[in-house]
């Protein structure tokens, strides 16, 4: 009787430590943060996984022109493009469009449970590229 038991909960050992552990997914809304040369900038980008695939936007807030110009200021939304997501990386790019310019940025990170961390590249001033800029994130936002 005793290897029977010893046996059976053996074999409920190895079930249990065979299982699959679920996967982590990127659905949900999150609160990016940028440093930028005019201080702390923050986003939000709802997003829905569905398997390796990302859809979703971003919220940004836009300020006005250096030295209180007026324009460009308010609240946009962009979609997000060729979005993908492989284990706990991620990429997409988005195209942002002020009247007749446009340009634009990928982000590409990774992830764990309710916290991101990243590059973003592209766009820059004036639209024209710039090196990749750091972003973290936290769900919830």
């Amino acid at each position: 009787m005793k290897y029977g038991t010893v046996l059976a909960a053996f074999v409920a050992a190895a079930a249990l430590s065979a299982a699959p552990v679920a996967a982590q997914s990127l659905t949900g809304t999150w609160e990016l943060t940028q440093e930028t040369q005019r201080g702390q900038r923050t986003s939000t980008l709802a997003l829905v996984q569905s398997g390796g695939s990302l859809t979703g936007t971003l919220t940004l807030t836009l300020g006005g022109r250096r030295g209180g110009g007026g324009g460009g200021g308010g609240t946009r939304e962009f979609d997000i493009e060729d979005g993908t997501v492989d284990g706990n990386s991620f990429s997409f790019s988005m195209t942002l469009s002020f009247g007749d310019n446009s340009f634009t940025q990928e982000y590409s990170g990774t992830f764990d449970g309710d916290s991101v961390e990243g590059q973003i590249a592209g766009g820059g001033r004036g639209g024209r590229g710039g090196g990749p800029r750091p972003f973290t994130g936290k769900r919830g936002g």
